[in-house]
């Protein structure tokens, strides 16, 4: 497909790295119909039915299909896993090109829509860092820093800056950085840690505790965005890397199976033990 055509390129797009199942349909980047169904635990049951009845019910086929794109986590071991599969197996069996993206990526852009649509635009002029958030229990979470200039459709059309790699952390070390991101800008400083506002966006719930007393302490600088994972940026991200010449083997595709770096383990570890010792 020719670069001129891929304002209708058809994506597939898929993921099932948390506990709702989604899938839609773009061209062009643009939505035609998306499905969502929250029962993790039925995943591997509820994908290829709710991908087949999606694609019946507007006249979809895997020949008309060009691309398919599938959120590779991090998130649930075994729901990132399906989504992954069945992407490939479609990819593979319909010989069409499959690309794979990080779901936390996904996830913010959705914060950032959920905030347009909540009208909690930026609050002033300045760096949006954003954290989407996904529960890994224990104090942990998925997440990976991202930036934004606004939330606004611009931003929505501009997409996010990566500011870190995807992966597992303490919420408490994520919330530190975050202060210190804020205190940087706060002090006049002009560099890529510096951020006018944090947006903790996505799977908050778990969070709420130490959110609240990071609220408390900045006030309307540290924003709480509930939001879910949707397909939809799923396939506009597939759609823009895959238009920049981005290509993955079918076959060498896998799920990032994150897992807490080598310092935060180790002070994990530290913690529980000091717990154990006031038992």
């Amino acid at each position: 497909m020719h670069q001129q055509d891929h304002n209708r390129t058809r994506v597939l797009a898929l993921d099932t790295s948390t506990a709702a199942l989604t899938a839609a349909l773009l061209e062009g980047g643009a939505l035609v119909a998306e499905r969502h169904s929250q029962a993790e635990r039925n995943h591997s049951i509820k994908l290829l039915p709710t991908v087949q009845s999606l694609m019946a019910d507007n006249g979809w086929s895997g020949k008309s299909t060009d691309l398919v794109a599938v959120g590779v986590g991090p998130g649930s071991y075994t729901g990132v896993r399906i989504a992954v599969t069945a992407g490939k197996t479609m990819a593979w069996t319909w010989d069409k090109p499959v690309i794979g993206v990080s779901s936390l990526e996904a996830l913010a852009l959705s914060g950032l829509q959920q905030a347009e649509q909540d009208g909690a635009a930026a609050g002033g002029a300045g760096r949006i860092l954003v954290y989407p958030l996904m529960d890994a229990r224990r104090g942990q979470v998925y997440t990976a820093p991202f930036s934004s200039n606004g939330s606004g459709d611009e931003a929505l059309a501009n997409g996010v800056e990566r500011h870190g790699e995807d992966g597992i952390r303490l919420f408490s070390l994520v919330a530190e950085e975050a202060s210190r991101a804020l205190q940087a800008d706060a002090g006049g400083a002009d560099h890529s840690h510096a951020a006018a506002e944090v947006w903790f966006v996505g799977d908050t719930g778990a969070q709420q505790e130490a959110l609240n007393g990071l609220q408390a302490q900045w006030g309307d600088r540290i924003r709480v965005i509930p939001c879910g994972m949707e397909a939809r940026w799923i396939g506009r991200l597939g759609l823009r890397a895959y238009a920049a010449g981005e290509r993955t083997d079918t076959h060498r595709l896998e799920p990032n199976y994150t897992q807490l770096a080598e310092a935060e383990a180790k002070l994990l570890a530290k913690e529980r033990a000091d717990r154990k010792q006031q038992l």
